[in-house]
């Protein structure tokens, strides 16, 4: 079975692989992030998917990372987008993507043999990107030659290209919500935590609601998979929204309401569940009153916060029966119960 967090990265591959093989959506990217593009207004009919498949070098076969060439004012571009999601940073990426840059290269002369043999021939230029989503801020260097020891000594002798970075760890919700297009939206619910998600769908929302028809659709038709990486990246009960086709909406969001609801209040049971389950275990082991103790104070502290804590001492003076009764209850308890059970020990 594999670890959550294979899983969890596995998602986010598979969701951003989705995405950039959508022509609009690599529009939408490019004017996002690639103002080298701007002024020539690319369009979906402009941008070729290329395969990229370099088996030979050891990074693998990896087909995350991908290649799409642009063609501006009859000359062909390429971007090479690198999708990064893992926790640590990769300190050799400026030697990485040179690699895949020859590569391309290469295959770029193999295409053209004949021309390639000319002295007019150029080769095409290459912007390489990487998409950055780990759980730190990314702090390798973007030019190559920064790589290169005493390189200005020999710059002469040493490639001077940089990287573009992406990270998406630096970019706040809000920026890529006041983007006002499809793909700043979902991005910005990759952005949200547990804790923010209600607030963070009202200001989606209001934005949603301004969206040309044509970004409303795109939108709709990524939005569960977005959740999903929410979901997991979350530890919570998967949510997923039914969308009908021309639901209004009002309906999508209040559907979204419900969701959230629905998976944070199983989520919030599966763990008060796991928590029981771990505490009989424990109670096993260092006596039952004890894990009771340890358990009921858990619960109580989860479900009332603060305005608890001061009650929590005494908890120690109640019987077995009142400890399991806790326990077993918590979800029906009021605070206010709880303390007259409490306040039982002290009498």
């Amino acid at each position: 079975m594999l670890p959550e967090k294979v899983k969890y990265m596995g998602l986010y591959d598979q969701l951003f692989k989705e995405i950039f093989q959508d022509k609009e959506m690599l529009v939408e990217f490019i004017r996002m992030f690639l103002p080298v593009f701007k002024q020539y207004k690319i369009t979906p009919e402009q941008i070729t998917i290329e395969k990229t498949q370099f088996t030979d070098l050891k990074y693998g076969d990896k087909e995350s990372d991908l290649l799409f060439k642009i063609n501006y004012l009859n000359n062909d571009a390429y971007v090479f987008l690198l999708l990064e999601h893992q926790s640590s940073v990769d300190y050799l990426m400026q030697f990485r993507i040179l690699e895949y840059m020859v590569r391309i290269w290469r295959n770029y002369i193999n295409k053209h043999k004949d021309l390639s043999k000319r002295k007019n021939f150029k080769l095409p230029p290459i912007i390489p990107v990487v998409f950055y989503n780990g759980n730190r801020k990314w702090t390798a260097e973007i030019w190559y030659m920064e790589k290169i020891n005493n390189w200005q000594t020999f710059m002469d002798y040493t490639p001077k290209f940089k990287y573009e970075i992406i990270d998406l760890t630096q970019i706040k919700r809000e920026k890529l919500i006041g983007i006002k297009n499809a793909l700043g939206l979902l991005l910005s619910i990759d952005r949200t935590d547990k804790k923010g998600i209600k607030e963070a769908f009202k200001e989606i929302e209001k934005a949603f609601k301004e969206l040309p028809e044509k970004e409303k659709k795109k939108f709709t038709e990524y939005l569960n998979n977005f959740l999903k990486v929410l979901s997991r990246k979350n530890g919570i009960e998967m949510i997923e929204i039914d969308i009908e086709s021309g639901e209004e909406e009002s309906h999508m969001f209040e559907n979204f309401v419900k969701a959230i609801d629905e998976s944070l209040k199983e989520s919030y049971e599966k763990g008060v569940a796991i928590g029981i389950e771990k505490g009989i275990e424990k109670g096993i082991e260092e006596g039952k009153k004890e894990a009771a103790i340890k358990l009921a104070k858990t619960l109580l502290f989860k479900k009332f916060g603060d305005k608890i804590k001061s009650y929590l001492p005494n908890i120690e003076n109640l019987d077995l029966k009142d400890l399991d009764y806790i326990s077993g209850n918590i979800f029906d308890l009021t605070f206010d119960e709880t303390v007259k059970i409490i306040k039982k020990s002290s009498n």
